[in-house]
This record gives structure tokens, sequence and C-alpha cells, in this order.
């Protein structure tokens, strides 16, 4: 039986799990409307691409699965780019299927620049922001290249596709058993080529991975103050649910990015935080002053490591478990284990490899961290003076407390009420929130709010958003009203762009360009707003309102937006602030002491209280080579790394008797050479000696 192509492809993403596709209608597209609009998926109209293409990357981002966004050609697919980047760079499944001119009509067959109505190449454009980007030419093919594009967004490190069918094609009816369809066994090799990450979560380097494991148990037990810090590729993985256990069972302290924020109950003794730019003190605090750190899942972006790479966790050995090889291997930093495969994965060996019962105990670490956790809290820290109105961290409190686990949480993804979300809002385990972090683009709150409430089944959704920010995509509150979105939305105001303000007082002596009313960046009352749009209104003004103002704004019925009015001046610390040194490069100040800044005493004093490292207990479930044998050039070696200095930087006197020491107390060379053929360890052995690099690369200087 012949069907429309556009059938087919609708049919298809309905059979992909997808339940709603969110869109915005175009004469480019109208077969592929037509074929959603009678039967699954829902359609979802917003009232901008952009907003479509935004709402599309949360319902992926909340659902943890594929999200669908329909644009028509031309400007339609222009628009939706910026949501396109955004999914990128949050790697975030999102499949982009727009419309074409008819192919009688393309540009690129006479040489102009364009012929058909709204005619643009929109795949050259939407390439370097997805993984996979093409124009379908053949009816033949288009099942096949939807299917080949759904897979990529899928699998591997996940991100944005991008499909583009003419409209000739979206009309063509075809044979449906006929058609070319996409088989992923019968190219596995060209995908792993394609995307290296593929292969690195679906059949990982065996031997870089038990050696991540081994190599990961070995740090573990020597260490005395490790911790974990979790990222988006744990928080996506199927180890999610199960990693709280697993760490309960490590007694290891945890810290996570922001994408893994909910994994953690911000109340479980074991959770510490968010290490950053901008975070609460304490997880700097205690990152940096870790001897150990496993990461799980983060790329360590600029954001954490606060644009210094060499001083992030920099008394620690490190194993990084990412499956983009690529994050990794970018890492200006000393000491670590690279493993490239899925969090899940690594996590499950490691699980079946650990003992009944640990041989160290992190009790004395926990305690360090705890006080750290009590000495810093977010509330103490002193704004530069009095401000007006509401506090926007207890007012981000007010909410987290007001709100249920099974409540969606939507940040902003920019300025002053992206930290307050992310530092200040207290996350309830399981409890999802949605937020774009790479982009960083203004606008995307509120299409989030439409994606998340539809991914959610209509679950109450609790958005924190900018006045300034909440301007870009404002016509998204109609959308929000059509379809009686159960929203509560919480808009602090300040009557500008806060970020751009601070930076401009503090690069350009308070001289302000479009950042503020005077500066030509005038906002509408938003009391006016709400009764245009036909949304229920509440007003915070004042600290003593929160409490109330919150409770209120959640017994209503939604959609509800509530204004909290606040100060321009409003800080988002503490922050590690960049300055110009001498050499006129803009650096950062260090992780553990961000502004506002504590005095140097008090951070010896707190560092000076760190458990100390002493000699390591003796290890167990490790190969016998790396026990007894080494032990004496071990306890030198923690010493020695209790002043906080690596080998390298050791006086050349002292490194050249511990290699003297190293080589007479090494096993033979045949030994070395089949530990590091069965560990995959790299030996200088055709030297007789095993060098700094060797000793710091197969874990003898910390085990």
């Amino acid at each position: 039986m012949k069907r429309r192509t556009a059938d087919i492809l609708v049919d298809e993403i309905a059979r992909q799990g997808v339940e709603h596709v969110f869109m915005l209608s175009g004469g480019g597209i109208m077969y592929l409307a037509d074929a959603l609009g009678r039967g699954a998926p829902a359609h979802v109209c917003c009232r901008h691409e952009q907003a479509a293409a935004v709402a599309a990357q949360a319902y992926a981002m909340y659902k943890n699965s594929l999200g669908v966004c329909l644009v028509t050609t031309g400007p339609g697919g222009t628009n939706a780019l910026t949501g396109c980047a955004a999914a990128y760079m949050d790697s975030t499944p999102v499949l982009f299927l727009s419309g074409q001119v008819k192919r009688a009509d393309f540009a690129s067959t006479r040489r102009v620049r364009q012929f058909g109505a709204q005619e643009n190449d929109i795949v050259a454009m939407a390439r370097p922001v997805t993984k996979y980007a093409v124009l379908v030419e053949e009816a033949h093919d288009a099942l096949y290249e939807l299917q080949k594009a759904v897979f990529f967004a899928l699998h591997g490190r996940q991100g944005p596709v991008w499909v583009d069918v003419p409209l000739d094609i979206q009309a063509c009816e075809v044979e449906e058993a006929s058609l070319r369809r996409f088989d992923p066994d019968a190219e596995t090799d060209c995908l792993a080529a394609a995307d290296p990450s593929i292969a690195a979560q679906t059949r990982p380097d065996e031997a870089q991975l038990t050696f991540g494991v081994q190599k990961t148990l070995e740090l573990l037990y020597a260490s005395r103050r490790p911790l974990i810090l979790i990222g988006h590729g744990l928080a996506v993985s199927r180890a999610r649910d199960g990693f709280p256990a697993l760490a309960a069972k490590l007694g290891v302290p945890v810290a996570a990015t922001w994408r893994a924020l909910g994994v953690m109950d911000h109340d479980d003794p074991l959770f510490f935080g968010s290490p950053g730019l901008q975070a609460v003190r304490s997880a700097n605090l205690i990152t940096q002053g870790a001897d150990f750190l496993l990461v799980l899942g983060s790329r360590l972006d600029n954001m954490i490591t606060a644009f210094a790479e060499p001083r992030f966790a920099h008394r620690a050995a490190k194993v990084v478990v990412d499956v983009d090889v690529n994050e990794i291997a970018k890492l200006r930093m000393t000491d670590v284990t690279p493993v490239a495969c899925d969090a899940a994965v690594f996590l499950e060996r490691l699980a079946a490899a650990l003992p009944e019962r640990l041989p160290t105990d992190f009790a004395p670490w926990r305690a360090f961290c705890a006080e750290m956790k009590a000495r810093f809290p977010l509330h103490r820290e002193q704004q530069a003076g009095p401000l007006r109105g509401a506090d926007l961290y207890r007012a981000a409190e007010a909410v987290s407390a007001a709100c249920s686990a099974e409540d969606a949480i939507v940040i902003s993804s920019t300025s002053r009420c992206n930290t307050a979300g992310h530092i200040a809002f207290r996350r309830k385990a399981g409890q999802k929130a949605v937020s774009s972090m790479g982009f960083g683009s203004m606008g995307f709150a509120l299409p989030s709010v439409i994606g998340v409430w539809f991914a959610s089944s209509g679950r109450r959704v609790v958005m924190l958003e900018g006045d300034g920010s909440l301007e870009l995509n404002i016509q998204e509150l109609q959308t929000i009203v059509s379809h009686a979105v159960d929203a509560r939305l919480f808009v602090f105001s300040n009557g500008g762009y806060a970020a751009i303000a601070s930076m401009q007082d503090r690069n350009f002596d308070g001289f302000r360009v479009g950042s503020d009313a005077a500066s030509g960046v005038l906002l509408p009352d938003l009391e006016k707003l709400a009764a245009a749009y036909g949304l229920s209104f509440k007003r915070i003004t004042e600290n003593d309102d929160i409490d109330a103002g919150v409770r209120e704004t959640m017994r209503t019925p939604g959609p509800v937006l509530c204004e909290i009015v606040g100060d321009m001046r409003f800080d988002e610390i503490p922050k590690c602030i960049s300055n110009v040194n001498a050499q006129g490069e803009r650096v950062s100040v260090d992780l553990e002491n961000p502004y506002p800044f504590v005095g140097q005493a008090e951070m010896d004093a707190i560092y000076a209280g760190l458990p100390q490292l002493g000699p390591p207990p003796p290890a167990k479930n490790v190969p016998r080579i790396f026990r007894g044998s080494f032990r004496p050039l071990r306890t030198i070696q923690w010493t020695f790394r209790n002043s906080l200095c690596s080998f390298s930087r050791w006086p050349a006197t002292i490194r050249g008797a511990l290699r003297t020491a190293n080589a007479s107390l090494m096993p033979s060379m045949t030994a070395r050479r089949r530990t590091a053929a069965a560990f995959a360890l790299p030996s200088n052995s055709s030297t007789g000696i095993w060098t700094a690099s060797s000793i710091r690369r197969c874990g003898d200087a910390r085990t």
C-alpha cells in the first residue's frame, strides 16, 4: 500500500516513543503538519520557533528521551537554531524536523542565492551544532535518514540532529515496505568512526575499563579524603537511581554539578553541594581539600574549574569517567586517569569489585566536610550593602521548601536566578529540574515550562526566572494559558539585566549601556502583563513577605505569576571574580576562596585541619605486586605528598634518591612487564627504573 512520506515519518516518530511534538505551522511543512494533526504524536503549538525548540529540549531533558521540534523552511529553521545549539551544548537528544522548498526550486541548481519561496540551506547552518544533519534528497531514503538521525541523537554522547525534508518528498506517495531502513548493526564501524562516544558507550575498551576500576580501588583504599563528583553523564544514565545507595556503602562524600542536582537529596549527610565559579563556599573548600577525586560523567567545564584547570582539586589524584574521551583529553590537570565509557557501566564494574567492607573509614573526612557545610551556610554570605526589596536567595529557599518531590522545576538559564536556582534552591532526591547550562540563553525558562509540563504528564511546574530574561519569549505566556499549564511562575524583578549592569559597574566605573531603565532597558509592569494574559498575580516586596507570599502562590490554582521585587545590586555570591594580572591576562581568584574573601589566616587554619595522610593500610582486592614490595617507597612518597608537593617538583637530590630506592625495591623486570601487560600499566622497564611520570600514571605513588 502506498502512503505519503509525511505520514510514514510521523508514524516513525510515534514509534520512537515521542508523545508530543513542539511546532509552529508554515507552508514549508504543510504535509508534515497535516500528518501530525491527523494522528499521534500530539502537537503543541508554540508562538515562536525558538520557543518550540526550547520546549522540545526541555521535554527531552525531563523525560530523558527524544524531543521533537517541527519548523518550516527559511526563518522557521533559523529561528530554531538557538534552541538547537543549546541542545548541542547540553547533550540533549532533540530531533529537528524542517520543511524545505521542493527540489525543482533549489537555488543550488541555478547558482543563485534563493529561488524557492523562503528557501535557505538550513542543513549547512545546523551541521556545526548537531551530531547529524541531512537534506533528504530521495523519498526512498526519508525513513532511513530519520531513523539514522534518531540513533545518533540517543546513542553515545547525546545531542540534537536535523532532518530537512523538501515539500515534494513530504507529499510523495511510496510503498512503505520498499523503503530503505537503518540497521545500526550493519553500520557499527561507520557509526563509531563518525562518533567515537558511541563506541565508548556500547563497547568500551576493556583494558582501559579494567585498569580504571582497579586504579579507583587503589586510590580509594589509600586516600583519606576521597570525593565523588557526579555530573550530567551519571544523572542521565541507568545508574542514577542506585547511586545514593552505592555512595552510602562507600561512605564517601559526594558533590554534584548543577546538571546532576537531584540525584542526591540536599539534606543527605553525604551530599555537599556543587563546586564552581558560583557556588556555596563549603563545596569549593571540600573539593580543594580532597586527596582523591572520582569524576562521573562531568566534562569539568570552566564554570566548575573557575577557568583554572591546573588548580582544580590540585591536591587530588583523579579518575575521570566520561563517554566523550575528548572532554577528558582537553583537561590541563595532573594525575588524571581517563576512562572513556558510560558512567553506569563503570559503576557496575566498580560495585562488583568492592569488598563487603572497605578497609578505610572516612569518618574524619566526613566530619570535616560537615563542619565546612555548617560553618559557611549561604545565608551568612554578606552582600556589599543594604538592599531594597526581597533577598533572592531567601526567596529561592522558600520556594524549594514549598515544593514537593513530585514537582517539576524550571530554572532560569542565565544570571541571578540561574545561580539562586542552583545554589539556594534545595533539591529533593528525585526532583527533576531543567535549565540550559551550556548556552545560557535568556528567554529559555518560559518555553521550558511548556516542554516540562507535557513531559511530566501534567505535574505542577515551578519556575524561577528574571524579569529581563522573561521578555525574550514572553509570548509563550499565551501558550501556557491556552493549555491551562499548572505552573507557578516566580519572577525576580530588579528592573533590568543585573549581570550586565554589575559587569559594567566593575569594568567601566559604573557607566551602563543597555542594562537598566536609564541606559535603554525599560521593562513592563508585570501585574498588567499578567492581567493581559489572564494569569493570576501575586507580589512579594519584602523579606518578611516571602514565606506567606510563596505559600499563597503555591496554593493558588495555576497558572500563577508571582513577582519577587528585588534590588539590581543583589550579587550572586560567593563567586570567583576575575581580574587582570600584571601580564594583562584576565584570571579568576582561587576556587577555594571566592569573593567575599576569607582571610589567609583562616584559610590556613581550615586546611591545617584536614585529615592527615599517613602510610595507607594494606590494600585488599589489589594484585600482589601492588602490596608489600612497594611499602617502604610508598611511605616515603605519602610523607612527601602530605606536604602537598607533586613528585616532579621535589628537589633533584630527593628524586634521585627515591629513584635509586625504587630500583632496589622493585620486583623483577619480568614481573613488571607481566603486570604492565595485564593492567595496561605504563612502565619504563627498558631502563630498569620506573620514572616519576610512570609512578604517577601507575598509581604506585598513591598506593
